[in-house]
């Protein structure tokens, strides 16, 4: 586990198995939220049972010990963690994956690869909606 902890960012839990993407997350990321990356589903979720409360969740879907699916199950039936807006990740363009996470309660789906550039924008937008739930740009 990575964490770079930065005052005053909103903190972003990435959930990626896959390094070299975790090296490019953290690329596009660092300087601009304050970042815990992890592996896997399982460790993420004993991080956030501990009382870890992120902003922002990005996670990747096929993971193992613990999927992103399940992950995003996990996270949406807990009390505490239930509002925390989750961005999933994926390599599969399956309509029914894609349709599966957003009734799941995602904030968005988006498959990889990605411009950095629309991950950049979706966080961005994740938290706009957050802060101005009445917005239109949804």
């Amino acid at each position: 586990m990575l964490a770079l902890t930065l005052s005053n960012l909103k903190k972003v839990l990435i959930i990626e198995d896959d390094e070299p993407l975790c090296w490019l997350l953290e690329k596009i990321l660092t300087g601009k939220y304050d970042l815990v990356i992890m592996n896997n589903g399982f460790e993420a979720l004993s991080w956030l049972s501990d009382g870890n409360l992120p902003n922002l969740i990005i996670s990747d879907i096929n993971m193992p010990t613990l999927d992103g699916i399940e992950l995003l199950e996990n996270i949406r039936t807990s009390g505490i963690l239930r509002d925390i807006p989750v961005i999933m990740l994926s390599a599969s363009e399956e309509p029914e994956k894609r349709r599966q996470c957003l009734a799941l309660g995602a904030s968005n789906y988006l498959v990889k690869p990605f411009e950095p550039q629309l991950l950049l924008e979706e966080i961005e937008n994740t938290f706009k909606r957050l802060d101005n739930p009445l917005s239109i740009d949804r």
